[in-house]
């Protein structure tokens, strides 16, 4: 049995995000106005605070890997990404190794996805497996008899509308020859964005994985048991079915007032054991809120 601990969409900021020209006349301004004026700071106000909690339940509890999926940020400053993976404890040796994909928030800006800032600030976090040394991602590691796959789903887009992630036609192909390397066990992919949303359909348009037909085909084709996801911030669990072969779990957001939360798996052969510990403001600290359970498919 392996333990496992998933978190997500966090949203850290700080307070020197390294402002300049170019910034107030591109997707940075606009989040400005989201995070000053439209109530998303607002309802992140005790992110640092939660967070700081949630990493004391990483070094106290115990778990084999620690599972992050994405949105460390809200605007992907360099300085901003640094200070987020510090005071999530991706440096931290006393806390357990973990693995880490990038959120759209982290890959906000062409320049953020060129200079690379999430993949260095996070770095031990994307060690592993991989086909093409030339490329972060896929990634695999092996915990006990399971393998977690990090696969980015996220990139930068030009409209401050557009929220839609992709996976993309190179990184399915590169996806398929890793699961195809990878010794028997459950496979578990991490990724940001989810298949499908509680309703069981694609995201709305413009906040939705535009390859997500290509993405379940592939995963399904090769094995994929469970998806691990973030995005929506309110979390919800899907079973397998004819349109998603696979299992599904959205954590929501670990840091967001109200929905703040994180999951423990415990997983035993090919069974699933989920709790949900949620953040009690009054006592500062994490408890137990509801559990679930799955059997992951075989492939």
């Amino acid at each position: 049995m392996i333990r496992l601990a998933h978190f997500s969409d966090v949203h850290l900021t700080s307070p020197r995000l390294g402002w300049r020209v170019r910034d107030l006349f591109g997707r940075r301004a606009t989040g400005w106005v989201n995070v000053r004026l439209l109530g998303r700071g607002k309802r992140f106000r005790f992110a640092e605070q939660v967070m700081d909690s949630l990493r004391a339940e990483f070094r106290e509890r115990r778990f084999d890997r620690l599972v992050f999926s994405g949105d460390a940020t809200t605007m992907a400053f360099e300085s901003g990404v640094a200070a987020a993976a510090a005071r999530i404890g991706v440096r931290d040796d006393t806390l357990p190794p973990g693995l880490a994909v990038p959120g759209n928030h982290d890959l906000y800006t062409f320049g953020s996805v060129r200079r690379g800032a999430f993949d260095s600030a996070f770095r031990p976090w994307l060690e592993g497996e991989r086909t093409d040394p030339n490329h972060v991602y896929p990634f695999a590691q092996k915990v006990g008899h399971v393998w977690l796959i990090g696969l980015n789903s996220a990139r930068a887009n030009l409209f401050p509308w557009d929220a839609t992630g992709k996976v993309g036609t190179a990184q399915l192909e590169r996806l398929r020859k890793l699961l195809a390397k990878l010794d028997p066990g459950p496979r578990i992919v991490v990724s940001h964005y989810p298949i499908f949303t509680r309703g069981r359909r694609p995201e709305p348009r413009w906040h939705r994985l535009i390859d997500w037909r290509a993405t379940r085909d592939l995963a399904a084709a090769s094995g994929v048991s469970l998806w691990l996801h973030g995005h929506k911030h309110a979390w919800y669990t899907l079973e397998p079915g004819p349109d998603l072969p696979f299992a599904s779990i959205d954590v929501g957001s670990s840091t967001q007032e109200n929905l703040w939360g994180y999951h423990e798996y415990e997983i035993d052969g090919w069974s699933l054991r989920g709790l949900r510990r949620t953040f009690d403001p009054k006592t500062g600290r994490f408890a137990d809120a509801t559990t679930f359970s799955m059997e992951l498919p075989r492939p």
